[in-house]
């Protein structure tokens, strides 16, 4: 009889003190998906590097497309990426809960260079740390880019031959969802053409134009409140033939997105 209560006792004392453990927190992993600009600061002075992609993600798995622009000194003569599918560029890393890992390969005149960028997200925005192939160790950081759709308006002249009246050009740019680009281009005080009309991708907060007819072609890249673009007209155009230069427009309706 003891021994019953005595068991009993303990059963007892068991269960009241018994406590399920706690459940597993599982962290989401991070949504990184759509335009992105990244900015990698060298710790080795060597400057900074603009990158300009729109990522997708699947799962864990982050994919940059093969339009990828990799700018050193966010410089239009030094970008590399704008002339697929001599150069192809495609990012690709992993989304682990907050933490990211990114590598990009591309071109470089000390060979190919590999950078690794290891870091978290919060929100949208990733920062973190990088190194690279070539010896180069750095900082990183990557904010959501939007491309607004509107009018751009600025001025340009040509490198290869400088006009002593700089043309004016506005730009009108409408992006559809999957990031294409259609828009035109009225131009005054050029004298070889007044027009143009357009195709091309919003790349990051960068994008890329061509109009297949005139034989030309477009890249701008942000800078402040500004676009930045160089451009180059084939040697058989039938107009401007063998033209290329460089010029600065800025968003004149950033209310219309």
């Amino acid at each position: 009889m003891k021994k019953l209560l005595t068991f009993a006792l303990l059963a007892a004392g068991c269960g009241s003190s018994y406590s399920p453990p706690p459940p597993t927190q599982v962290t989401p992993n991070a949504s990184i998906t759509g335009q992105y600009n990244l900015v990698l600061t060298s710790t080795n002075g060597r400057g900074t590097t603009n990158i300009y992609t729109n990522f997708t993600q699947n799962g864990t798995a982050l994919t940059g497309e093969a339009t990828t622009l990799v700018c050193p000194a966010n410089d239009l003569s030094t970008c590399q990426g704008d002339n697929p599918p001599l150069v192809s560029i495609s990012p690709a890393g992993t989304v682990h809960g907050a933490n990211v890992s990114i590598v990009i390969s591309f071109p470089a005149s000390a060979g190919p260079d590999t950078i690794t960028l290891v870091g978290t997200a919060k929100g949208p925005d990733l920062s973190g740390t990088y190194t690279d192939n070539l010896g180069d160790t750095g900082i990183w950081t990557a904010s959501a880019a939007l491309l607004f759709n509107g009018t751009y308006s600025g001025t340009y002249n040509s490198t290869s031959n400088p006009l002593p009246i700089t043309p004016s050009i506005s730009i009108s740019l409408l992006k559809a969802a999957n990031l294409n680009l259609t828009g035109t281009a009225t131009i005054t005080s050029s004298p070889c053409i007044s027009s143009l009309t357009f195709t091309g991708r919003a790349v990051g907060g960068a994008f890329t134009l061509t109009d297949a007819a005139n034989k030309a072609s477009f890249i701008a890249l942000p800078s402040g409140n500004d676009y930045k673009f160089n451009y180059t007209f084939d040697p058989t155009a039938a107009h401007c033939a063998g033209d290329s230069g460089r010029g600065v427009v800025t968003n004149a309706s950033p209310w219309d997105y």
